[in-house]
């Protein structure tokens, strides 16, 4: 072998070594901490997703020593990391030194970073990679949302994490906050724009690639090709009530139960649109996910729902649910008068946009 065929050789062997090592990229951290001297903390636990696509989480324990303490190691992404300061168990809690965010720290585990805990237990930081450095941006945005006139809304909240992702669209940081979004029904008309703004290398992501299919079919029910599985199923007093029943008119086909709390958070806007568009051939048909049928009708009562409810009371394996995929509540199908599914996911104002869109068309 002559020499310059040696060096080739060597040549492309160290090629393939560094492709083989970008492809096992790992992302080192060192997070160093420090507490005041006269608290008496016992240990840090430190808390984490423990694979790409956000889950199941773990949890890292290092005893706090004159004050300070340290984690370090590689994953194979940055990660949201939650960090909990543990005090002995003699030393008096007083009820201001654990409310709040007090001695919790939440960061990214990117990079080299220093976080330091305040006398009232609240933490600031110094240093991380990129990742870290765009959660800071988010924790200053959302902070200006809540001191806003208008507050803390769902649809402020989604359209703040779009603005973040149109910022940000090649930071982890975007797609972990994309969570709240693609988590259950996903709204296309949300998520797209969002998907689309985000770079190859997040579209290519663990995470991302986990949901795209279902955003890919959430695009399906906007096309009106859909028939919407027909079933019957009986109300509280034992009367069949068949969703054919409804041809001829929109029907938000709602699926919920009493002990879902966001469900409950969301009637009032269920109702509200109910009351706006009730004379203009719409109805609501409610599928309860509840084994309880006494916490049911309770519930009903509660939330004062007019229109009619149905449910088989096998909770989970509600025949209904299970027809039209529902796998988390709430959920809701909006059928056309011909029996065709239109959209799915409808929650807090893109509802009343949706029925506006649909009915006005319709009177037109």
């Amino acid at each position: 072998m002559t020499m310059k065929r040696y060096f080739a050789i060597l040549l492309a062997l160290s090629v393939l070594a560094s492709c083989k090592e970008k492809d096992i990229q790992k992302w080192d951290y060192s997070i160093s901490g420090q507490v005041p001297a006269d608290k008496n903390f016992e240990m840090a636990i430190m808390s984490y997703p423990s694979d790409e696509k956000g889950g199941p989480y773990e949890a890292d324990t290092t005893e706090v020593v004159n004050g300070k303490f340290s984690f370090k190691g590689n994953m194979d992404r940055p990660q949201l990391a939650e960090l909990n300061l543990i005090e002995k168990e003699e030393q008096e809690r007083e009820d201001n030194d654990v409310a709040g965010m007090a001695n919790v720290a939440l960061f990214y585990l990117d990079g080299t970073l220093n976080i330091t805990f305040n006398e009232k237990g609240m933490a600031s930081y110094e240093g991380g990679g990129e990742e870290q450095q765009a959660w800071l941006q988010w924790e200053e945005m959302s902070k200006s949302l809540a001191e806003s006139k208008g507050g803390v809304t769902l649809e402020a909240f989604q359209n703040l994490v779009g603005e973040f992702v149109d910022r940000y669209p090649d930071r982890y940081v975007s797609i972990d906050l994309m969570d709240i979004v693609t988590q259950g029904p996903i709204q296309y008309d949300l998520v797209a724009p969002m998907y689309d703004a985000l770079s190859e290398r997040m579209k290519n992501s663990a995470k991302v690639l986990a949901w795209k299919p279902a955003l890919d079919k959430a695009k399906t029910y906007l096309t009106g090709e859909l028939k919407a599985p027909v079933f019957t199923m009986n109300d509280p007093g034992g009367n069949p009530i068949a969703l054919e029943s409804y041809r001829g008119k929109y029907v938000l086909l709602d699926f919920w139960a009493s002990w879902c709390a966001p469900c409950r958070a969301e009637n009032p806007n269920v109702l509200a649109a109910y009351q706006n568009y009730e004379d203009s051939n719409f109805d609501i048909l409610a599928v309860s996910i509840d084994t309880d049928k006494e916490a049911w009708l309770k519930a009903v009562h509660e939330d004062q729902l007019p229109w009619k409810h149905i449910s088989d009371l096998k909770g989970s394996d509600n025949e209904a649910a299970k027809a039209y995929g529902v796998e988390a509540i709430p959920d809701n199908f909006l059928i056309n008068p011909d029996g065709f599914i239109v959209a799915r996911g409808l929650r807090g104002k893109a509802l009343h946009d949706k029925l506006n869109d649909l009915i006005s068309k319709k009177t037109k």
